[in-house]
């Protein structure tokens, strides 16, 4: 971001630059009005610059009120020019805009800045066939070039920047989800779980493991699409008893794991008694048993580790499972 900031003060700095150069050329500005205007675009191009060099990065309000500086500013210096050759060449700064807008603003933003610049360069051609007698073809090497950077370029980089954004987005989520029940995986558990203990610092984080029971005999006796339909049906119940603060996941095989965070150990019971749901699950008609297990630690502890915890309530579970399955334990 610092360096794209660079970027937008170049160019606010280059508009300013063009402003001083063109005042000694043929094709600048003529009387009092245009050499003002072109001052006060001058002017504002330096501090606008100088902003983005020396403050943080713009908010959203911010970084529009710029798009509606730039397009006036450049437009200003544009028709102040005195051949319309000039003054279509200085249509193309709105081409550095639009691609802004596309990286950054978005798509309706940018539509409206296309139509705008588009709006522009055909005014200038128009009067300058209408009032000036310019061949619409003199000027078609000019007008076209300007036309396609200013408005098929920004349109065609935001489609382009939109896809990447959205194929990088499957990318991460593919990295922290898993793909069979769309829980979160291990390495997912642990962002998440490390973003809440940063933003929140819970007193102390309770971990839930659930294990289908006789799930190797499931996938023997009916194949691999049951003992998946199986973990479907699970991960939906999990899903359907964690709260929204709560983090959900599969660590692999069949143990899907609940993370709850507490000030106190008071709500235990109350987790206990939404984790009975969990202990049997309905799979095209036949019932399967859960084993689950439980286990919480202070997550200020001096030796608290999440993969620490998740064993913990790992020996839980198996210890239900050795009982007999179908029911919730709680490691002492």
């Amino acid at each position: 971001m610092r360096a794209f900031s660079l970027m937008v003060a170049a160019g606010c700095f280059a508009l300013a630059a063009l402003c001083v150069v063109v005042q000694f050329l043929p094709a600048g500005p003529t009387g009092p009005v245009s050499r003002s205007v072109q001052t006060a675009a001058l002017a504002s191009g330096f501090v606008v610059g100088y902003r983005w060099v020396r403050r943080p990065w713009p908010r959203y309000e911010t970084a529009v009120a710029f798009v509606l500086w730039a397009d006036t500013a450049v437009t200003s210096v544009a028709v102040t020019m005195s051949t319309p050759e000039a003054r279509l060449c200085t249509t193309l700064y709105l081409g550095i805009i639009g691609v802004f807008i596309g990286f950054l603003l978005g798509a309706r933003l940018l539509v409206v800045h296309c139509a705008f610049g588009a709006a522009v360069i055909s005014g200038i051609t128009a009067a300058a066939v209408l009032h000036q007698h310019a061949g619409p073809m003199d000027l078609f090497v000019i007008y076209m070039p300007a036309l396609m950077w200013v408005v098929l370029v920004p349109l065609c980089g935001a489609v382009l920047i939109d896809s990447g954004r959205r194929a990088i987005t499957r990318v991460a989520r593919s990295a922290h989800h898993d793909q069979l029940t769309g829980l979160r995986n291990r390495r997912g558990l642990h962002a998440a779980v490390q973003r809440a203990v940063t933003r929140a610092r819970p007193v102390n984080l309770v971990v839930t493991v659930c294990d289908i029971d006789r799930f190797k005999q499931l996938n023997d006796d009916r194949g691999h699409a049951a003992g998946d339909a199986a973990l479907i049906a699970l991960a939906g119940m999990l899903r359907s008893v964690a709260r929204p603060d709560e983090v959900v996941a599969r660590i692999g095989g069949d143990e899907l794991v609940l993370v709850s965070f507490a000030d106190d150990l008071d709500g235990v019971p109350a987790l206990l008694g939404r984790l009975t749901l969990l202990n049997r699950i309905e799979v095209d008609g036949t019932g399967l048993s859960v084993s689950v297990g439980v286990a919480s630690m202070a997550a200020a502890a001096a030796h608290f580790s999440l993969d620490d915890l998740i064993r913990r309530a790992d020996a839980a579970m198996y210890e239900v499972k050795r009982s007999g399955g179908g029911q919730c334990g709680v490691h002492q």
